[in-house]
């Protein structure tokens, strides 16, 4: 199935209204900080689970137990515990799978589908030939092929080989696709024929058996219906993001959404909204399906749809008749890795534009090349010693994720930076990477983060505190830097690839909360050479710039271009003194104009940039503050084109 544009859309518009999910739920870490039913935060007090006999006397929650739906009010929790208490979810959560490891929340997203879709009226198309509350020795009809019964259940070793050995796979549940042949029958991956597809199949098989149960204890005991759905859940389940693209939950949505196929070049976006829904979205609905068009839209799978509304939203000019297409997984990574990570969770491969070109287009070539330039025969590169270096790299962010070791993880991979770029060239055997290599992207994130956590850890502490508060402000701007540098680095990947739009707008929205946190900072007047008077930072941000006027009232193209000047312009003022206490980030001339990259300069770095003004003072404190204030509006202004102007 497609879905194509029934008109001519500009770029930054939305294409469809607020479309409901078919069920959501949220991850088990967010259950204590988030709205189960309309995923809004909770508030102090929030209302646990209300009895549907009830309602003004809600269910005990046990203090012990946090995997328990919480609601921010008790509308919410009369909406949404019904659904809870009846398909099964609550006895999920009460009694924690042990042999499950994973989030739960495939589960119950897959329980709550389960009940919806059983309970709705004859006349729904969802499961034609289907009786509400079928029982085990009545024959299921799905898309109109006639499967045999579920019967005796200790015939067989799960409902995993009971589907694989008595009836066709059906290929869709209410016109979304299953997969059930491609996800338990070891299907090959072409791209990797080493891949274990029984590790998918042993996941599918638990997972069934612990929906059967949940379901055995509210009298359900379809196996085979079970099982369909959760692959129906695995193949068309959406990460639900918040803010910076924090993953709260896992949604389904009909097949106005989930009909948009996958392009790791795509020309829409989408966005969340949560919280309860205040007026009724009058947006039209800019799209169509290729193909026959299920009715799903009525009023009983409507009332169903409590939960966070997706947006589809253009990255790019859409031409009518064009595919419309959005991304299934992180663009930021070279051609394999998508290729693999589509394989493992949807079983296709992409043949997109992007994936297809040959030679490698200029992104996925930087993001994946074992060399700075392209100098060295790929003949010459000793692969292991790639994979090795990959793994190194790959071991210190798993260390840090584990181990919560900060300065094991800055030491670790400012390492691996420096030997896996600062090699000469007369050496092939030992793979050096470019500065855009996923491996270094990832780097530049992970040491960000490590060194704001070793700055705050440090000011924690309680002795000698001169040389902790000097060790702690270094930190800080090697942090920022760090974010400067992934932010320019996006940017450049961006300017060649504009569905790298989402990605680089978070983090220029990063760098610029990140730098104008770091100028608020009261260790500044501990170390300004000569101390100063408190700054105003309502006077210094208020004024305009005289370079872009802040970018107001312009046309969308022209303001990026006058953001971007005076961020590059702003740039190198503060550069030298954010890099000084970093060997690796040295080597960066500037970290948002690549001009200096040249093509002997990608070969060897012998020399790296030095200034003569390293020292903090005043007015590199003004300019970090106009500098992040510039970073801000500039990724306000890409977010803008991704989500619209509510964010």
């Amino acid at each position: 199935m497609e879905v194509r544009a029934i008109e001519d859309i500009a770029i930054g518009q939305d294409l469809t209204p607020h479309l409901r999910p078919l069920a959501a739920v949220l991850r088990d870490p967010a259950l204590t900080s988030y709205c189960s039913a309309c995923f809004s935060t909770l508030p102090a007090q929030p209302f646990p689970p209300s009895n549907p006999a009830f309602p003004q006397n809600p269910i005990h929650v046990p203090d012990d137990n946090p995997l328990t739906p919480l609601y921010c009010s008790l509308t919410c929790s009369s909406y949404d515990s019904p659904l809870h208490l009846s398909s099964g979810e609550a006895h999920l959560l009460q009694s924690p799978p042990s042999t499950w490891d994973d989030d739960s929340s495939d589960l119950r997203l897959s329980l709550r589908l389960l009940s919806i879709f059983q309970k709705l009226p004859k006349n729904h198309s969802f499961f034609p030939g289907f009786q509400s509350s079928m029982s085990s020795n009545q024959s299921l009809l799905v898309e109109g092929k006639k499967h045999h019964p579920f019967e005796e259940i200790d015939n067989v070793e799960s409902p995993a080989d009971y589907l694989l050995e008595n009836y066709e796979f059906p290929q869709r549940i209410a016109g979304l696709m299953t997969n059930c042949e491609k996800l338990l029958a070891f299907e090959q991956n072409v791209n990797n024929p080493s891949e274990n597809n029984e590790n998918i199949r042993e996941r599918i098989k638990e997972g069934a058996n612990l929906i059967a149960k949940a379901r055995r204890m509210c009298s359900e005991d379809d196996f085979v219906l079970g099982e369909m759905v959760l692959c129906l859940v695995l193949t068309n389940a959406v990460e639900v993001q918040v803010k910076r693209g924090i993953s709260i939950g896992v949604a389904v949505y009909d097949t106005t959404f989930s009909w948009i196929n996958h392009s790791c070049s795509p020309n829409a976006s989408y966005r969340f909204l949560v919280g309860p829904e205040e007026d009724d979205d009058q947006s039209p609905l800019r799209i169509t399906s290729s193909g026959k068009i299920l009715n799903l839209c009525t009023e009983g799978i409507w009332k169903n749809g409590y939960g966070p509304r997706v947006v589809v939203r253009s990255i790019k000019d859409v031409k009518k008749g064009e595919e419309v297409t959005i991304a299934y997984t992180d663009l930021l990574q070279p051609k394999e890795m998508r290729q693999t990570e589509l394989w493992s969770k949807y079983r296709f491969s992409c043949s997109c534009n992007r994936c297809d070109t040959f030679p490698t287009n200029y992104v996925d070539n930087a993001l994946q090349i074992s060399s700075s330039i392209i100098l060295i025969d790929e003949e010459d590169i000793n692969p292991d010693k790639v994979d090795k270096l990959m793994q190194s790299f790959d071991d210190a962010i798993s260390d840090y994720l584990s181990s919560d070791d900060p300065i094991s993880c800055c030491m670790k991979l400012e390492n691996l930076l420096i030997n896996a770029h600062l090699i000469e060239q007369k050496s092939p055997q030992n793979p050096k990477l470019h500065i855009f290599h996923h491996l270094f992207l990832n780097a530049y994130t992970m040491l960000a983060s490590s060194y704001k956590v070793r700055a705050n850890d440090l000011l924690a502490l309680d002795y000698d505190v001169e040389r902790r508060n000097l060790e702690a402000f270094n930190m800080h701007k090697t942090s920022i830097a760090y974010s400067l540098l992934l932010a320019g680095g996006a940017h450049h990947l961006f300017t060649f690839e504009s569905a790298l739009i989402a990605t680089a707008a978070n983090f220029w929205l990063n760098a610029g909360e990140s730098i104008l946190d770091f100028t608020r900072s009261p260790l500044w007047y501990s170390f300004l050479s000569p101390s100063p008077a408190r700054m105003d930072f309502r006077s210094v941000l208020g004024k305009e710039c005289d370079n872009c006027c802040l970018a107001i009232n312009l046309e969308v193209e022209e303001m990026k271009r006058r953001l971007y000047n005076c961020i590059a312009d702003l740039t190198p003022k503060v550069w030298s003194v954010l890099v000084s206490g970093s060997s690796f980030l040295k080597v960066i001339r500037n970290p948002v104009d690549f001009s200096w990259l040249t093509f002997q300069e990608s070969c060897m770095f012998h020399d790296t940039f030095r200034s003569d003004d390293e020292e903090c003072n005043e007015q590199v404190r003004v300019n970090l503050v106009l500098l992040g204030e510039h970073c801000l509006r500039y990724g306000s202004l890409l977010s803008s084109v991704c989500y619209g102007s509510s964010v």
